[in-house]
């Protein structure tokens, strides 16, 4: 009788902590959906433009085409990937595509950009470049505010440098890359980690890569 009890105990013992973690795992899966509805919306307000969804709004984020696209860019889209350790088969589908807790907008600008910027969290923008992008031509800089080197190319390029202050000063340490290239597809490509980013500063996330996109048509 003692070992049918304790065998009962237990039993009854791993159900609720499996209900406990069933719970728990639903309700993150909940709280990352809303979150992403959350930024959808501040997104589609931001660009004034119709969303053509590939992808959610869901746990796992979401993948959006603008369109038409925001001044100056002719396509621009957006991937907002969620991250969260209970979000057991979103993390198994990151360990297979990659990426996971990213906000990445990608834009196309209506033509080569004049001048042009590359900077990248923890890392020495000349390497990532790589010889047959002619890095002699690009000019290493060095910004105190956030204590990082980044690299910029043209004959005039200080509308650029000053829109990449400003999103330094408002988004730090937030973003991972900002980047203004000629040579890469699409031009624009600038990321920030998804999780921190509060849906309530999109409106001035979206200006600001705006403002990257007209700067670099400035000669």
């Amino acid at each position: 009788m003692p070992e049918f009890l304790t065998s009962r105990f237990l039993l009854t013992t791993l159900i609720a902590v499996a209900m406990i973690i069933l719970i728990a795992w639903l309700a993150a899966r909940e709280q990352m959906a809303k979150r992403s509805r959350q930024v959808l919306e501040r997104l589609g307000e931001s660009t004034y433009g119709r969303l053509a969804l590939k992808r959610g709004p869901d746990a796992r984020g979401f993948e959006a085409a603008i369109a038409p696209a925001p001044e100056p860019f002719v396509q621009f889209a957006v991937t907002y990937a969620t991250a969260s350790a209970l979000d057991l088969p979103g993390m198994v589908v990151r360990t297979v595509r990659g990426g996971g807790n990213e906000l990445v907008f990608l834009a196309r600008l209506p033509a080569r950009p004049v001048a042009e910027i590359l900077w990248e969290a923890g890392g020495i923008p000349g390497q990532a470049i790589g010889r047959r992008n002619h890095t002699s031509l690009w000019v290493r800089r060095h910004l105190d505010i956030v204590d990082a080197d980044y690299v910029v190319r043209g004959a005039n390029t200080r509308a650029i440098e000053h829109v990449f202050v400003d999103l330094q000063a408002r988004f730090h340490p937030l973003l991972r890359v900002i980047q203004v290239q000629a040579d890469a597809e699409p031009e624009v490509r600038v990321v920030l980690q998804a999780s921190g980013v509060n849906p309530q500063e999109m409106p001035a996330l979206v200006t600001s890569i705006r403002g990257l996109g007209r700067a670099s048509q400035r000669s």
